[in-house]
This record gives structure tokens, sequence and C-alpha cells, in this order.
């Protein structure tokens, strides 16, 4: 035990004390003594650990070998000698369980679903960082999380048969994503729920999917429209003293339900006209509506190849000159289509940072550290994928397990407010307290993460957007939001 030779010699004694027990107790656990005998088999090799602690004390645990190698340490509660412990005196741990979720060798496995656009890079970049610090913070259960990029189109066949063979084949255990709404519906409805995955998407955001998920597996990093974006939205107009809007939507999920809540939250007159976003070529006709309606404002949902669509033919045929954008609009590719000379003259709305915090600080230069850059701003939600792929390795950690209801069940808890409170900078720290069975209450890089019982984050913040000459966004205003669980 060359580890604890160098202390204090009470601390010494009391800690060859303690090992003594333990020793005991692993011989009872491979010897069979009062255990079934096959159980002990399958225990393999155990071995005492100790290490000293900076604040004097001395920590003692177990480690059981299996098949892929030494697994967890584990610890007792009374695993804690305390310097300058009384000589002679007997100290005793708790029993140890040696328990499956505690003693699996299997890593933790996270996928990242997301389907490939513009944005995709820079999510994908999101989501390999959170990755490798959960594992530089000494990873989930003492072994590296495995992270997995999966790659999607739209297709509902294609969708469902990756995402289950995702589980079935490849052992994965919690999804990050998908990245869209309608996506978002297919996922939940054939697989996270069915199969119980717990999963969390960083920027499905229709009102839809608060109500579409009965099994309680499906949470969300971004909040859903029907509680911000869209009365940013009408608000916005308002200030303009808009009296009658056009809403020309994505005929989807997303649009759709963002288009709603801006009909709900709006004081003037409003229309909304769906838009083919697969196979519309031009919107004249959909423009025109909207002219006949007399609407002085366009208010566009769609992303950037229909929104460069409708703005492009709205102002050649001298039909509108104003218009507010949503989310999807906030593209690099947009601002490219249209020139400087028009996309300066945008506004829109998007879910973004609040004001800086030690978590944002930290995922900003994480993020420019690993990629040379920072994330960009004019891509929404890359902070909302490392937010979910961490809430999704501390719930595991939590819950000892990666049996979906278990994680499920340790998402809302370790954001709660009850615990000790620790940001993105405190990650191994956060792991730290989750290993001796401490709660916490962490805090994202993009929101606080407290959870509603329908998976809808309560605390975000709306930013107020507008292209700069150089093409990059600038944020104009930052809405908190916060609503009663």
């Amino acid at each position: 035990m060359r580890l604890i030779t160098h202390l204090h010699p009470f601390r010494f004694i009391a800690a060859i004390t303690a090992v003594a027990l333990i020793a005991v107790l692993a011989w009872q656990l491979a010897s069979g003594d009062g255990h079934d005998p096959s159980a002990a088999t399958s225990a393999g090799e155990l071995r005492i650990a100790a290490r000293p602690l900076d604040d004097g004390r001395t920590e003692v645990a177990l480690q059981r070998r299996g098949s892929d190698g030494w697994g967890d340490y584990i610890t007792p509660d009374a695993r804690f000698l305390e310097p300058g412990a009384e000589i002679g005196r007997w100290r005793h741990s708790t029993s140890i369980r040696l328990s499956e979720a505690a003693t699996s060798v299997e890593p933790l496995k996270i996928a990242l679903l997301q389907t490939v656009h513009g944005a995709a890079v820079d999510r994908r970049r999101a989501f390999k960082l959170a990755i490798a610090h959960v594992n530089a913070a000494g990873g989930v259960f003492g072994r590296p999380v495995v992270g997995i990029i999966a790659d999607f189109n739209l297709d509902e066949e294609f969708i469902i048969a990756s995402a289950r063979r995702l589980v079935e084949e490849e052992g994965v255990h919690a999804f990050v994503g998908p990245t869209f709404s309608s996506t978002s519906l297919i996922i939940s409805e054939h697989i996270s729920n069915p199969l119980r995955i717990p999963t969390i998407s960083p920027s499905a955001t229709s009102p839809a999917l608060t109500d579409a998920d009965p099994g309680d597996f499906f949470f969300r990093t971004s909040p859903s429209d029907g509680a911000g974006q869209g009365a940013v939205l009408a608000d916005l107009a308002q200030e303009q003293e808009h009296q009658r809007i056009a809403i020309l939507h994505r005929d989807d999920a997303w649009g759709k339900g963002l288009a709603d809540e801006v009909l709900r939250s709006s004081t003037a007159e409003s229309i909304a006209l769906p838009i083919d976003h697969v196979n519309g070529a031009s919107y004249l006709p959909e423009i025109r509506q909207a002219v006949d309606f007399g609407a002085t404002l366009l208010l566009v949902l769609g992303c950037w190849s229909e929104a460069a669509t409708l703005i492009g033919e709205s102002l050649q045929s001298g039909s509108f000159d104003r218009f507010l954008l949503g989310d999807c609009g906030q593209s690099r590719s947009l601002f490219d289509a249209l020139g400087p000379d028009i996309a300066t003259g945008l506004i829109g709305t998007a879910p973004t940072l609040g004001e800086t915090t030690e978590s944002a600080g930290f995922f900003i230069d994480g993020y420019t550290a690993m990629w040379g850059q920072q994330p960009p701003a004019n891509v929404s939600y890359v902070p909302s994928v490392y937010d979910a792929t961490i809430s999704l390795a501390l719930a595991a950690q939590a819950a000892w397990s990666t049996d979906g209801p278990a994680i499920r069940d340790q998402l809302r808890q370790i954001s709660n407010g009850q615990g000790i409170k620790l940001t993105a900078a405190e990650l191994a720290q956060a792991l730290d307290a989750l290993r001796d069975g401490r709660e916490i209450d962490y805090e994202g890089a993009v929101s606080s993460l407290d959870w509603d019982e329908r998976g809808d984050i309560t605390h975000f913040t709306i930013g107020v957007w507008q292209f700069t000459a150089d093409g990059e966004v600038e944020i104009l205003r930052r809405i908190p939001i916060k609503l009663t669980p």
C-alpha cells in the first residue's frame, strides 16, 4: 500500500485498520462466505484501493475485476478516515452491496441524431466537446463515455430503422437530438417511448412535442415555441406598429407550431399561410395572398432557402419590404444568398445564451480551444447540444446505471435546485459528488436545465438578432423568460 505509507502515523494506523476490515469483506465476497457461490465466481477478483485527500483524510474502497478490466470504485458511506483518528479504536464501514448497476463494466453510449445541413458540423463539434469534457473529468462509472454520431435524412422509415439499429445493435443508451421537430415526433413515438430511451433534443421547438411523450422519455434543452419565441415575434410586430401581418411558414411541425403561437399572441390582424418547403420553387401565389389580406409585414418562418426565395420574390415584385424571421433564418447561407444590402436590414428571433455565466464562458472557451475558433453566433442550438450531452452523462452517473428509465428519472434531479450548485466549469466536482451519492444543482451553458413534468425547460433566453455587414449575427436584445414549472 505505497499510496498511504507517507501519511501521518495516526492516519496511517487508522487507514490500515479500515483496509484490514475491507480486506476481510473482500475475502468473504470472493470466497462466497455468506453469499451464493455462483455469485462469488462471477464477481472475479477484488482489490482494495486507498487514496489520501487534500484535506488530510484517507478514502478507501473496493474494486472488482470483470472481463473488461477493473470496474468502479465500490464505496460505502463511511469510507473516509479523519486525520488524527484515535489509535486502537475500530472504524467500521457500512456494508457494501455489489449491485449490477454499480459494477457493470458496460460504458455509457450516447448517440447524436442529426439531420445533415449547414449547422451540422458545429453541432457535431459541440457533441464531441461534451464527450471530451466528461471523459476528462473521469467519465461515467469511472469509464470513458462513448459518443456515436448518426446522420439522418427526412425519410420516416429510414429514421426509425437507423435509430432502432443504434439501440438494438450498437447498444446506445441515450439520444441527443433529433434536429427537427418533425423528426423528433417520429423518434418519440417509435423509439424513445417504446424502447425506453431517454432523448434530449437541442433544437426541436414545436409545441406539439410537449404532449407527444406519454412515457416521459423526451426532453428538450431548447424552449418550446409555445413558451417564448412566438410571443416575442408578435411583440416585435407590435413594436413596429403593424396592424396586419402575414405569416408564411414551413408546412411542418416547427413551422405550423410557431405560426400558431404567433397568431395566439398577436394583437394585430394576422393570417398564416403554409408553404411547400420540399418542392416549392416559387412562393408568389402565397405572397399575393398576403398582399390581398392587406398585410404590411411578412413574417417568414422558413429555413434559409425558403426565406431567400420569399424575401427575394417579395422585393422583386414590390409586394413587401418589411420582414421578420424566426430561428431557422439565422444562417450564413441566407446572408450570402441575399447579399449584405438586403440581409443587414433583417431582424429575427432565436433562443440564445443568456447574459454571460460561468457555464456559458466555459463552453465558449472549451469550444475555442478544441476547434480553434469560437462557436458561431449565427448557428442556433450549438450550446444546447453540449448541455443535452452533459445532462445525460450526469443523470446516468446519478443513477449508477445505463438503464433508460433510471437515467430518465435522474434528469430532473441533477438540476432541480436542491443540491450543490455547480457549473459546467465544475463538471469533475459534479461527477464526483454524484459518485458519492450527493445531490447537485447543475447549471448548463444555455439554460439552468430546469425541466417541467413534460420535459420542457422553464428558464431560458430569447434573443433578438440581426446580421452584421460581414455576415455575422449580432444579438440586439436578450429577453430572459422564467416559467412557473
